[in-house]
């Protein structure tokens, strides 16, 4: 069930015939949610409301590993949370090394000795720079930056096929088409994160 809600919620946002709707509403979450539902079970969007609401035995994060009553509704849910999260995650990761790479902004390090994993870190200070003015989408690096984010966010969305592609005698030239909702969505997730004064961090 989860599975096909979350492929509905892509299309959803892939597929979006308007800016306004790039972002479903709850309204259009809850349909989609109604919809898969009675198609995964073969049942009717009535019987499937009824369905959602009930509650049942389903894995839960604490205790680790266990389950407990939970309304359906509610837990199915989450996949459009954990979308978002993914969605975010692809979008910071992107810009933390592409900025890095074209104004080397941020330092590697790694979380111990140890570790094989490195750090790209960006300090409060650089991500209030970048907010400077609008710079992080304004300056020729910042945009450079959220052009391969799109681009990423898009690959994401299962929509590089129809959305991105290359022209030009060597195929030099990528293009992008897709709404102004979706530049929205990608810019808003870049720009929320420095918001909340920590440092950026990017795990590889």
């Amino acid at each position: 069930m989860k599975e096909h809600f979350l492929e509905a919620l892509i299309e959803e946002i892939r597929t979006a015939p308007s800016s306004t709707m790039v972002y479903p509403s709850a309204t259009t979450v809850n349909s989609r949610l109604l919809g898969v539902t009675a198609k995964v079970m073969g049942i009717s969007e009535a019987e499937a409301a009824i369905k959602l609401q009930k509650k049942m035995m389903l894995p839960v994060r604490k205790p680790a590993k266990g389950l407990a009553l939970m309304v359906a509704y509610q837990y199915i849910k989450r996949v459009m949370w954990h979308l978002n999260g993914s969605l975010s995650s692809v979008a910071i990761s992107t810009f933390v090394k592409r900025t890095h790479a074209l104004k080397g902004i941020g330092s590697w390090t790694t979380p111990s000795g140890s570790s094989t994993r490195r750090v790209l870190k960006q300090t409060p200070e650089e991500c209030t720079d970048l907010l400077r003015g609008d710079s992080f989408i304004k300056d020729a690096h910042g945009r450079l930056a959220m052009l391969d984010v799109l681009a990423n966010v898009i690959e994401e969305l299962s929509g590089t096929a129809v959305m991105v592609s290359w022209t030009g005698p060597n195929k030099a030239t990528r293009v992008i088409r897709c709404l102004y909702g979706h530049v929205a969505n990608v810019t808003f997730r870049v720009r929320r994160e420095p918001l909340l004064y920590v440092p950026r961090v990017v795990l590889f």
